[in-house]
């Protein structure tokens, strides 16, 4: 197998009062995906996922047009259910998630446990990879969901790699045993915002 390519979404125009997961692509966000589009193409990305949530879906879109491919949204790829979350300051969202992390089994964030986002992930990643045979599969997906997945396959802390996430970021895996192959991609521009 080849190379799993686990992409966060690009930046999004922040809507305080609009729940994140209706979120769509600032005018950074979509320039941003071009970055994306070229380590795409560097590492033969030949089959391209998204979440089904607006922002995934875009960076996915922006960055299957450059590379002249399709790409299929796939329902599990989205990010942990927030529901009744609302907009919170960085400073309280990195509390929740790190609760989120630290007590897996427990609902801390909306209405699914850590352990039950991994599950959910886990089995659409795995629908992903099948296509790795034929060269690398990108799949565009959301911070805190990618982070706990590359957790359970990797000697890293989920908090952590969520920190270190950048907008957009990348993780590359191998796509059969789920290892990171090398350290997390940021983008040059960009810090590690949370959303």
């Amino acid at each position: 197998m080849g190379q799993l390519l686990l992409i966060k979404h690009a930046p999004p125009e922040i809507t305080p009062g609009e729940i994140s997961h209706r979120w769509v692509l600032s005018a950074e966000g979509q320039a941003r995906c071009g970055w994306l589009a070229e380590i795409c193409r560097s590492r033969g990305v030949a089959h391209i996922f998204a979440s089904p949530e607006p922002k995934t879906l875009e960076t996915a879109a922006l960055i299957a047009m450059a590379l002249g491919l399709p790409f299929r949204p796939l329902d599990g790829l989205q990010e942990n259910d927030r529901t009744g979350l609302g907009f919170v300051s960085a400073s309280a969202l990195e509390a929740r998630i790190a609760a989120f992390f630290g007590t897996p089994d427990a609902m801390v964030v909306g209405r699914e446990t850590a352990n039950a986002v991994l599950a959910r992930f886990q089995a659409a990643v795995d629908i992903a990879a099948q296509g790795a045979t034929e060269g690398a599969v990108a799949v565009v997906t959301h911070g805190t969901a990618m982070s706990g997945f590359i957790a359970a396959h990797n000697s890293v802390d989920a908090l952590e790699v969520w920190r270190d996430l950048t907008l957009p970021g990348v993780a590359v895996l191998d796509a059969s045993t789920y290892r990171l192959l090398e350290p997390l991609i940021p983008h040059p521009d960009a810090q590690a915002p949370k959303t």
